[in-house]
Parts: C-alpha cells; structure tokens; sequence
C-alpha cells in the first residue's frame, strides 16, 4: 500500500473541512461536500493514531519533497504538493491529537515533527507571536526550546543530536553533542547559549551562539557558528516509575539569568550551573 497516496487522498478530501463543515446547519444533513470532508478527517485521525510512526514520517517526506523542489525554483508542482500547502491547517489538528494522545510516539520523531511545524506554521508569524503561542503543543516537550531574542527553536533527538532551526530563514542544522537521547534543551534568556542536557549520557553542555557585529545573534542569511563551550557530568535521573510515560518529564532546564541554569528533576533536586 502506497501510504502517501492514502494520506494525500484523504487531505486532499479534508482540506477545505473547516470551511465546509462551518456552513453546514445544526440539525440538518450534511451537503456531499462536507460529509466527504468530515469522513475523510476521521479517517485521517484514524490512520494517524493507529499508525503514528507512519503518519509523521510520511507528512515529513512530502514537506522535504516540497522544500526540495521550491529550493530548485520549480514551478511545476505535482498534486501532492498543492495537497500539502492547501492541508496545513488539518495536518496540525492531527499533530496536535498526536502529541496529546501519543507523546511517546512523537517523541521519537520529534525532528520530523518540528519539520512538519515548521511548513505548516509562516516563520513570521511564530517570530511575531513565538512558538507558544503559535503551536503550545509541542512546547509540552523539555526537549523543545523557542528563544525570543533570536527567533530559534532547539529541538532535541533521541539519536543525541540537537536541531536548530533559524524561524527567519527556515533552514536547519544539527549539533551533534551527547551519546544518548536529549532530555531537555534551553536558551539562555539573552540567545548567547543553548544549554542540552541527556540523561543517557548523564552529561549536560552548553553552546556558544556567534554574535555579528550588529549585535544580532547569528548572521541572517548563514547557518549560526555553535561551539560547545562547557560540559559538565550529572548523577543520571530515575523515572518515578519504569515503563511509564514520565521519561517526557524526567528534567527541565531554567535559566536564573543569562549565564546561570538550573536542572530541574521531576523529584525537585536542583543541579546549579554557570556557563
């Protein structure tokens, strides 16, 4: 089964389903417009429940197809793409389902979930309003950091590695840093550091952000210079219970002033830290 095909199918169908649905009057039928429209989002809601891993990593290849094609100024876009850019508004209503009813599946795609975000949501918008208030959902996660001052998201892999997406410019790199999955990431109130911390490795690192001499944080049309700055080795954080969903919540990071963070456990034992 072509899985692109069905999930396509069904956008395609449901992607006009706020608007169809909306003039539809209590109490009478359904027009066929809308009944295909709300049948084809329950379906969809269906499919991505049953099948997360499949759902997410499917929607995250057609937004890297797209991109692809719009970085080589191609004109032509297939039916996918139109799909995909007409859609968006249902792709986050399922993301949202997902990330409330499955966090740990979205976890582990938590990268290919940000990518989805990221084409869903204008940059301009989440720079004028911040991620919180564009998509609170996937700001739940420790793992996920928005800094204010230069309009960047962290998200943290299970692979070790952190993605920093430039909300200005779209574009994304990753930091290799830690051996384990991310626990939790967090700017520094000033941008001048993003702090990552694994509680697989049991280590928590801090990374310097270049500064141009405008005193912007990071060039506008360039990937942001990082460097690991410091690294410090943390006793590891027991879950308060094995085989539960608390490994999500096990540490956060809080930062007191722009060179001083706290590692918050879910017990409430403080680690303190300077950069």
């Amino acid at each position: 089964m072509d899985v692109s095909a069905v999930l396509m199918g069904l956008l395609e169908l449901c992607a006009d389903a706020e608007k169809q649905l909306a003039n539809i009057t209590m109490g009478l039928p359904l027009n066929p417009p809308a009944d295909s429209a709300r049948s084809s989002r329950h379906a969809l809601s269906l499919i991505a429940t049953a099948r997360p891993p499949a759902f997410i990593t499917t929607i995250a290849r057609e937004v890297h197809r797209y991109n692809a094609a719009q970085a080589n100024s191609q004109s032509q876009q297939n039916i996918h793409t139109t799909t995909l850019a007409r859609a968006k508004t249902e792709i986050l209503r399922v993301i949202d389902i997902l990330i409330e009813k499955m966090p740990g599946d979205v976890v582990d795609l938590l990268v290919e979930v940000m990518d989805i975000i990221m084409y869903c949501i204008e940059g301009s918008l989440v720079k004028k309003k911040g991620l919180q208030e564009c998509f609170p959902a996937i700001c739940k996660f420790y793992m996920v950091g928005y800094c204010d001052r230069s309009h960047r998201i962290a998200v943290g892999a299970r692979q070790g590695s952190v993605a920093l997406y430039d909300v200005r410019t779209g574009k994304c790199q990753n930091i290799h840093g830690h051996k384990g999955p991310i626990t939790a990431v967090s700017f520094a109130p000033d941008g001048r550091y993003l702090a990552t911390y694994s509680n697989a490795d049991s280590h928590i690192s801090f990374w310097q952000m270049n500064t141009s001499l405008l005193g912007s944080i990071g060039m506008l049309n360039s990937a942001p210079q990082l460097r690991c700055i410091k690294t410090y080795q943390v006793p590891p954080v027991q879950p308060a219970s094995p085989g539960s969903q608390n490994h999500l919540k096990l540490a956060r990071l809080i930062w007191t002033s722009n060179r001083n963070v706290i590692l918050m456990a879910h017990d409430g034992k403080e680690h303190r830290f300077m950069v």
